[in-house]
């Protein structure tokens, strides 16, 4: 399980840094163009990466919540609950526009609008959560 821990920690940090990577290229190498060949690719690999944060924030959420008859950590409760809420929030914006922008009917004027506004959050949200959830994944399958 070690492995496997570190295998999609690895995973979802790789995705993270090219989401960003990409997020800060896009308008250096862009042509202007309503394609986007490199996000059409890459959302694939954050589809996953997504998954992958929402289950595991759902199980640190879980654990966290089973550890009754002891002192609260406040720190570790709010590092729990922002990678579950926040997985929760990407999953849920990153799906609603990746299934639209699979639909090529469904590029016209506002539909483009919208997705400039909220593919960089749901980009900038999950560099955030791939690092948190991935350091944590790396430890656990590290043992310490």
């Amino acid at each position: 399980m070690a492995m496997v821990n570190r295998v999609l920690a690895a995973f979802i940090v790789v995705v993270g840094f090219l989401a960003w990577a990409n997020l800060i290229a896009t308008p250096i190498y862009h042509d202007g163009s309503p394609d986007y060949p490199v996000w059409q690719l890459l959302n694939y690999f954050m589809a996953v990466s997504a998954i992958i944060i929402l289950v595991k924030g759902f199980l640190m959420r879980r654990a966290h919540a089973h550890e009754d008859g002891e002192c609260p950590n406040t720190l570790e409760h709010l590092r729990v609950s922002i990678a579950f809420y926040g997985a929760v929030v990407l999953t849920m914006l990153f799906f609603w526009e990746w299934i639209w922008t699979l639909n090529p009917e469904s590029e016209t004027g506002d539909a483009v609008t919208s997705h400039l506004i909220y593919f960089p959050i749901v980009d900038a949200l999950l560099v955030v959560l791939a690092l948190l959830v991935g350091r944590r994944l790396w430890k656990e399958g590290s043992g310490s």
